[in-house]
């Protein structure tokens, strides 16, 4: 009996997991933003793979992320059919994050003697049905967020196989991904205030990868001056108390959907925190949770307040790494419970995100398709917010008043 109820609980979650990986390939609708621009740039025929690649570990893009750009110059350069480059990519996403579920399934495994079906079912609910998600397997530019938890998922699992050197050392390369590797400290701290790591072992993984976290921003600043103009980061001092305010609010949903900050946030954050129940692990977390406000400091100003085309829309990412390395140590502590209650904001704001992101996707395939359409070309449309100049479609896109279609951001439809 008992065996055919473990049974039916791992049947669950595989088909869980397959619910997921059907609704990301139906989100694969139409390349936007990041993606179109990454594809105009690096399918161009007329450059070759060598300056490319030159371009991309040596120039700013307003980041500089070595590892994951050069994966996606390679496929965007041998793959030059626009519908087909874009969703190869997107694959790739699906593939790192259902990676980086079983890398951290296998940590709790190993962290938890005979952990329930029950808890790893409610993980892999919490983990996939998740705005940040949404996020990572629906736009391929959030492919240095998955590439980050991939690499920190791996390094986590050869911590809890003390193998803590080798650890850091992937812990470190996360860097060349995302800056949100940095995120590897405090959660560090989050694995000793657990005793599931011991001072030791916290520092042989923090110094390796502290040096080569040096490293990373070593090249950096000579590339993109940490903080400076062309830098996408700012540290502006009034936009600190808004980005702690507003992440906490929204850690649990992963998106700023809505008009402002709401109690029921706040309430799934406290949860969270009272199921550590121990002091000093609670504080523990409330360090990680302060370090990420420092990490996205200026990044969470605003709400989306309904409007559908707005660039809030991808938010979603910046979740992924610290929301799933908090999902593990709850995990690692057995608070199923907590996590299933907390799958109720998650899986509203999964919703939201994916529903907007459809409609997002919708409305630029729309444009696509009018593009094909039209008897001149450059198609022109009115959206001043993102500019878009596609040569291969024929469609400009910018502040352009006298367009024929222009966007309606509120609504996420075109007006002709």
């Amino acid at each position: 009996m008992v065996v055919e109820t473990s049974r039916r609980w791992a049947a669950a979650t595989a088909a869980v997991i397959l619910i997921w990986v059907f609704f990301a390939i139906r989100l694969m609708i139409a390349d936007v933003w990041d993606e179109t621009n990454g594809m105009l740039a690096f399918s161009n025929p007329t450059t070759t793979l060598a300056q490319k690649v030159s371009f991309v570990l040596t120039s700013s893009l307003g980041f500089w992320r070595p590892l994951p750009t050069l994966m996606v110059t390679v496929v965007l350069h041998f793959i030059r059919d626009f519908d087909v480059s874009w969703r190869v990519l997107r694959a790739v996403n699906i593939a790192m994050m259902l990676a980086a579920l079983w890398l951290l399934s296998r940590v709790i495994a190993e962290s938890v003697e005979k952990p329930s079906a029950a808890l790893r079912l409610a993980f892999t609910a919490a983990f996939l049905f998740s705005g940040s998600a949404v996020m990572a397997v629906g736009w391929y530019a959030d492919v240095f967020d998955a590439s980050v938890l991939l690499l920190l998922a791996a390094g986590t699992l050869l911590l809890v196989r003390r193998r803590a050197i080798e650890a850091g050392v992937v812990f470190g390369a996360a860097f060349f991904c995302k800056e949100t590797a940095a995120l590897a400290f405090p959660f560090l701290l989050m694995l000793l205030a657990a005793r599931r790591i011991t001072l030791r072992q916290s520092l042989q993984a923090g110094i390796p990868a502290a040096i080569l976290g040096a490293v990373y921003f070593g090249f950096r600043s000579r590339i993109v001056p940490f903080g400076g103009e062309g830098d996408i980061h700012g540290f502006v001092p009034e936009h600190l108390w808004p980005t702690l305010v507003h992440l906490g609010e929204s850690f649990w949903r992963q998106t700023l959907k809505g008009s402002g900050p709401g109690v029921l946030g706040f309430a799934a954050l406290a949860l969270s925190l009272a199921a550590l129940r121990r002091p000093r692990l609670v504080a523990a977390a409330v360090a990680f949770l302060c370090a990420m406000a420092v990490l996205y400091w200026g990044m969470f100003g605003e709400y989306q307040n309904g409007v559908v085309i707005h660039h809030l829309n991808f938010i979603g990412r910046l979740y992924l790494v610290p929301v799933s390395l908090v999902l593990t140590v709850l995990a690692i502590e057995r608070r199923t419970i907590a996590i299933a209650l907390l799958c109720i904001p998650i899986f509203l704001g999964g919703y939201t995100t994916w529903r907007d992101h459809a409609r997002f996707q919708r409305m630029y395939r729309r444009i696509y398709r009018t593009a094909r359409e039209a008897p001149t070309k450059p198609l022109l449309v009115h959206y001043p917010p993102k500019l878009l100049d596609d040569t291969v479609r024929g469609i400009k896109v910018g502040d352009i008043p006298e367009a024929p279609v222009r966007v309606d951001a509120k609504t996420g439809r075109l007006v002709f």
